[in-house]
């Protein structure tokens, strides 16, 4: 079968259930990637979330899906429209690679990566079979995300590479 490969840019968000897709981030650092896949419906999604939070921030309108609070709620309803309901899940990313001032001036750095995992854990909320976590560290990932067969190939920067299946049959 002849694939195509699909990158999942910045902030988007994409749901598919062509067979020969495959989903592409390149270069996860900071940001998580959220790969949901479900076997019965032969459906698959992921969101490149930027940012944790969309609260206060003058970009929500023009970037939503940078933002968890809103790019994972819309994934999982895209796959809920679908027939996707308690898809399985897995999230790549939040590595320390970028800090922000917290609003309060203080000088302490804040880890992104971390602040963006949490976020999206808490948005994902139990709607999900979460089925693995590769976050954290200090260093970036390669995602591929096989539509056809729901497996995730994650590479690291020694080249390793981690295959997770989110093919598995669900319960319910």
């Amino acid at each position: 079968m002849a694939t195509k490969e699909r990158v999942v840019n910045l902030g988007e968000i994409v749901v598919t259930d062509d067979q020969e897709m495959v989903l592409t981030v390149p270069g996860i650092g900071s940001c998580v990637v959220v790969c949901v896949y479900h076997p019965k419906a032969k459906l698959a999604g992921m969101a490149h979330v930027v940012l944790p939070s969309s609260q206060g921030r003058s970009e929500a309108s023009t970037k939503p899906f940078w933002f968890a609070d809103i790019a994972v709620p819309h994934l999982l309803k895209s796959m809920a429209i679908k027939g996707a309901i308690r898809p399985n899940c897995a999230i790549v990313g939040g590595a320390k690679v970028l800090s922000l001032l917290p609003p309060s001036g203080n000088s302490a750095l804040t880890n992104i990566g971390e602040m963006n995992v949490k976020a999206v854990l808490e948005n994902l909320n139990g709607t999900v079979n979460l089925v693995a976590q590769i976050v954290g560290g200090n260093s970036g990932l390669v995602a591929r995300f096989q539509v056809s067969d729901g497996t995730l190939f994650v590479k690291d920067k020694d080249g390793q590479i981690r295959k997770i299946s989110l093919s598995s049959r669900m319960e319910g």
